[in-house]
């Protein structure tokens, strides 16, 4: 008869007849409405007028698909329910039905939006779960190579998949309040990830994904250190080489004046004395009355090692370099008008205190994985081997070690999804996409860290968003606060995974940014269940609310069992 699997259009889940049309809605009467409870048929629900039902509404060419989103009666009829009613009167319920897509009949293909309107008289018919995945999962990919994602809050045994193309090809935001079941939909796509051969790089802000304990998975930890010899983790390193100068400001913090200027200095006669040995003393520039020419010779000529991250230098003498830098700029005569001056020693005073903090922050264990990495494997070459290894399908950097302290957490998280764009920018992805989960997603979006003259945004993954695409690097962020979330971020988001929003700002946020996903829908969302979503975005016919599946290895995020640990 179709091209659909089953008939939409089954009598025996006959649910009522249209009887007031709308541009975007329609209003039916539901007969059957007030009988408690659903049935089944056929082994599927039926549930004949209960809000969130999604019905089908009868056409000749095609059928219309819809939700219901309210029920009422009619005020003649609002006491006909009460059970102190005398007459035997029947109530008529009234229901507005939602209009989503249509699809064509002979092909069983959706369409975008709804080429003829309903009419009055129609007859609805509550959708079959199997209409309704048909018209979710429209397309060419076979099921094998779906992402298995979730299953229908009223019908468990039908399975929901989605091509990884139309999940994470365009971006995805996993968003939700504390407890709606984020971290089950990020351990779902990375357990799916690894089964389907992809790669992935996960992001985990609080250790929480360290169940996933599979040989496909790599674990690695930014910050912190082994315990004893026997301990099995792996430790990394960010080497503060490779972060730019804009990184090392916000972290050492030099005042504006003379202190900013004299660390930028600092910082470049430092990478000159690895690229130009014979112009070093035991690895200092000496510049007190020595000629300038040279020095500046080598920073022309080296002009983009030193603009660039990953020149190596030596922090350790980066506070007796500062104090190198304290002089005048020429000599008093004409003699030694090519040579630097004297020392001066009010700039060596104002900067005493900067040499100070630098020495603090080298010294200190929580920055180790920046400022010691001796012993550590750095991390720009672990990912290198998980990008070269086809055995390997996900590497969770673990960032529940690194500290806050003077925004290590924020700076290196920044830095890493620098280095990834940087990579991708390069082409290295187009072979083999790959996809950056980012757990905690508001910590390292639309930040701003340093002081007032020294501030740096930190937009390394706001870019992946914006760009990454055309590289083949896309972006899953996952985050309880979407209203943190930069609004031309969250534009770029093709699709949307969202759990249980508690909070108007960010429910209005949402809804602004996908377009899809209009006020009736977005009503439901304070009422879904753990593990429950509404599934919306561009690639996606309506917005389709599912329950997740259970991943295999659930992540370890309950809280305190104060209950028995107390007392």
């Amino acid at each position: 008869m179709s091209g659909l699997v089953v008939s939409p259009f089954d009598r025996q889940r006959y649910v009522g007849s249209v009887c007031t049309v709308l541009p975007a809605t329609v209003e039916v009467n539901l007969p059957f409405a007030p009988r408690p409870g659903s049935t089944l048929m056929a082994g599927y629900p039926l549930q004949r007028g209960q809000v969130g039902e999604f019905v089908v509404i009868e056409g000749e060419e095609h059928a219309v698909l819809g939700r219901l989103v309210e029920t009422k009666l009619p005020e003649r009829d609002r006491l006909t329910v009460e059970p102190t009613h005398e007459r035997d009167a029947r109530p008529n319920p009234v229901g507005v039905v939602q209009l989503l897509t249509a699809v064509d009949l002979e092909t069983g293909i959706p369409l975008r939006g709804i080429p003829i309107s309903p009419r009055i008289g129609q007859h609805i018919f509550s959708a079959h779960p199997l209409v309704v995945k048909q018209i979710v999962e429209a397309g060419t990919t076979p099921e094998a190579k779906r992402i298995n994602l979730a299953r229908f809050p009223h019908a468990r045994d039908t399975l929901v998949s989605l091509s990884p193309s139309q999940l994470l090809g365009r971006h995805c935001a996993v968003l939700g309040a504390t407890g709606g079941g984020k971290s089950w939909t990020l351990a779902v796509l990375v357990e799916e990830i690894a089964r389907l051969g992809g790669k992935a790089i996960l992001f985990d802000a609080t250790g929480e994904f360290q169940t996933q304990v599979d040989p496909r998975i790599t674990h690695v930890h930014l910050g912190g250190r082994k315990v004893d010899q026997n301990d099995p983790r792996r430790f990394l390193s960010f080497p503060y080489w490779e972060l730019t100068e804009s990184d090392l400001f916000v972290l050492l913090r030099p005042s504006p004046g003379v202190q900013a200027p004299k660390l930028k200095e600092a910082l470049r006669s430092l990478k000159i004395a690895q690229l130009v040995p014979g112009l070093a003393a035991n690895g200092l520039i000496r510049k007190t009355g020595t000629p300038r020419h040279p020095f500046e010779a080598a920073c022309v000529q080296h002009g983009l090692a030193l603009r660039r991250p990953g020149t190596y230098f030596d922090i350790e003498q980066l506070s007796n370099q500062i104090w190198e830098e304290c002089v005048w700029p020429s000599g008093f005569n004409a003699a030694q008008a090519g040579n630097w001056g004297g020392t001066n020693a009010n700039e060596q005073s104002a900067c005493a205190t900067l040499m100070s903090r630098v020495e603090s922050e080298l010294a200190s264990p929580n920055l180790e994985c920046l400022f010691a990495p001796a012993g550590l494997e750095p991390l720009p070459s672990v990912v290198e081997a998980f990008l070269a290894d086809p055995a390997q399908r996900v590497l969770r950097i673990n960032l529940e070690f690194l500290s806050f302290e003077h925004n290590a957490r924020e700076v290196v998280a920044n830095a890493v999804g620098r280095h990834l764009l940087g990579l991708a920018r390069q082409g290295r992805f187009m072979a083999n996409p790959i996809v950056t989960l980012l757990d905690e997603a508001h910590q390292f979006l639309d930040k701003s860290v340093g002081d007032e003259l020294s501030r740096t945004d930190l937009d390394a993954f706001g870019l992946i968003a914006k760009e990454g695409r055309k590289y083949s690097l896309t972006c899953v962020l996952a985050t309880q606060r979407p209203r943190d979330i930069p609004e031309d971020v969250l534009s770029q988001m093709g699709m949307f995974i969202v759990h249980r929003l508690i909070n108007e700002r960010d429910r209005n946020v949402v809804e602004k940014a996908c377009g899809d996903l209009d006020a009736s829908a977005a009503a439901f969302l304070p009422t879904l269940g753990q593990g429950e979503a509404l599934v919306v975005g561009a690639n996606s016919a309506m917005p389709l609310p599912v329950a997740i599946n259970r991943p295999a290895r659930p992540p370890s995020s309950r809280s305190a069992d104060y209950e028995n640990l107390w007392g």
